[in-house]
């Protein structure tokens, strides 16, 4: 008995399964909440915060992968960068192609 008492105990601490959450209070223009009701009417989502939490989230993958872009722009321009990624590239080239030609294989299914 003492055994089951131990493991409920560590299933309930998972931090793995339990998401925690933060409750927030927002101001919305009417018109966007509205437009954000039909959504949930049509059944396209559970409801209003389920909505702002998808979106929300979609919001903040785009704007930290805009992040990364930025960080490696400059690479575009950068002469040194350029030539010894076209270095690495020609010593890549015959694997590349293998790589293909098996990619191809497989897909036609020889």
């Amino acid at each position: 008995m003492r055994d089951r008492k131990a493991s409920h105990s560590k299933i309930r601490r998972n931090p793995a399964k339990t998401t925690r959450k933060v409750q927030t209070t927002l101001r919305l223009p009417r018109q966007l909440y509205e437009r954000a009701r039909l959504f949930v009417e049509k059944g396209s989502t559970a409801s209003v915060n389920d909505l702002i939490v998808k979106a929300l989230t979609a919001y903040v993958k785009a704007m930290e992968r805009r992040a990364i872009d930025d960080a490696f722009r400059p690479m575009a321009s950068d002469k040194r960068y350029q030539r010894e990624a076209l270095r690495i590239a020609k010593q890549f080239s015959a694997s590349d192609s293998e790589t293909i030609e098996i990619a191809e294989r497989d897909l036609v299914g020889d």
